[in-house]
């Protein structure tokens, strides 16, 4: 898929409806200066088609009033002449949107919290779009005139580009407070490329967003992406081992090639700890379990970390940026892996804390869970 048509296409596959009976009513006020006289839309994205709400002549001063209902915050867009849109994410009230005909993408949004993020969200997206088609003409050119060296170079930032805007999107999902953003933002990403990362973001919306109901909506249209690209989501993993029952054992490689065994730390108290360097809340979690290590490390205490990567490279590069000085192991199959099978891990982050007998005691610790009970076992 090219870059430059990636937002058009996400503004006519994006799904989003409301179930509730309970309606808020809103209007959103528009006023484009220069705009020439014509009918503007406004659309509902919806799960299974772009439904028209309201619509409303402009006048000569590019006044237009339009006006719908929502259960809760959802997805809308204004549709004008030549293939024109602006994308709103509105639960009540009123919305302003101002701006100037002659520089559309300026336009400025008020009164709708959700509809001004977005509109900072694709204001960034399409400057990295910018810099990334704006690399791809330099690279088009170095490879017509045949200077290999350059091309390489160019590549390489073509690359570095392509991964800051990966890691943008992810991380603006992965920390939106509204959830028609979160989720238009998630669905930008590539099911096949992103899939750990997508599927460590579902399984999160419905603690993030309680009161929504197309959590289960979007989970649906992912597992069914992948489902129809040969690439399933993980499936329904066993429930793993109970507190109280011995750890399995884990053997795998270190990013240093040598293997390192859960069982050759037997006689201390251990945090297992699956994580991923693709994995948002990983990482957002990984301050908390180095401030534990550092705290009880003198105590008979560390931690021992299995990855779910499947890149070598950006596993190590997350291990030494987020400063994790315990043992870390992975077999880099991802969400395939047999040892997250083996525990019954289906989410990320996910713990073990496993006395020196080698026995469970406690699972899932987050935070000030995690300190509480160290503290309670290590006194």
């Amino acid at each position: 898929m090219r870059y430059r048509s990636l937002l058009f296409l996400l503004f006519t596959l994006f799904s989003l409806a409301a179930c509730k009976t309970n309606k808020n009513k809103f209007t959103v006020i528009g006023e484009l200066a220069n705009m020439p006289g014509q009918t503007v839309m406004l659309e509902e994205i919806g799960i299974n088609e772009i439904r028209v709400i309201d619509s409303a002549k402009s006048d000569a001063k590019g006044h237009f009033e339009v006006s719908g209902s929502t259960p809760e915050d959802n997805l809308y867009r204004l549709r004008f002449n030549g293939n024109r849109f602006i994308l709103l994410a509105i639960d009540k009230g009123n919305v302003k949107v101002t701006g100037d005909w002659n520089s559309f993408e300026n336009y400025d949004v008020a009164g709708s919290a959700g509809s001004s993020s977005m509109k900072k969200f694709i204001t960034t997206v399409r400057e990295h779009l910018r810099d990334i088609n704006t690399m791809s003409i330099i690279m088009d050119s170095l490879r017509a005139k045949g200077n290999d060296s350059l091309s390489a170079t160019a590549e390489k930032d073509m690359n570095d580009f392509k991964f800051k805007f990966t890691r943008f999107i992810e991380m603006y999902a992965d920390t939106s407070k509204f959830f028609p953003v979160a989720i238009f933002a998630a669905q930008m990403l590539n099911p096949m490329v992103e899939k750990e990362f997508l599927a460590s973001f579902t399984d999160g919306l419905s603690k993030r967003f309680p009161q929504a109901t197309h959590v289960k909506e979007f989970e649906a249209r992912l597992n069914k992406m992948l489902a129809e690209s040969g690439q399933a989501a993980p499936a329904e993993a066993s429930s793993g081992p109970a507190e109280g029952s011995p750890a399995p054992d884990i053997d795998l490689a270190t990013p240093a090639g040598k293997k390192a065994s859960l069982s050759s730390l037997k006689g201390k108290y251990v945090l297992l700890d699956f994580w991923a360097s693709w994995c948002a809340p990983c990482r957002h979690e990984n301050p908390n379990v180095v401030a534990a290590y550092n705290k009880f490390k003198s105590k008979n205490f560390t931690v021992f970390s299995v990855s779910l990567d499947s890149d070598k490279d950006k596993w190590a590069e997350a291990i030494a940026h987020d400063k994790l000085e315990w043992t870390h192991v992975s077999d880099l199959q991802g969400w395939q892996s047999p040892v997250a099978a083996t525990y019954g891990v289906q989410s990320i982050p996910s713990n073990f804390l496993i006395d020196p007998s080698g026995k469970i005691i406690a699972h899932d610790l987050r935070g000030d869970d995690l300190d509480a009970k160290l503290e309670e076992v290590l006194k």
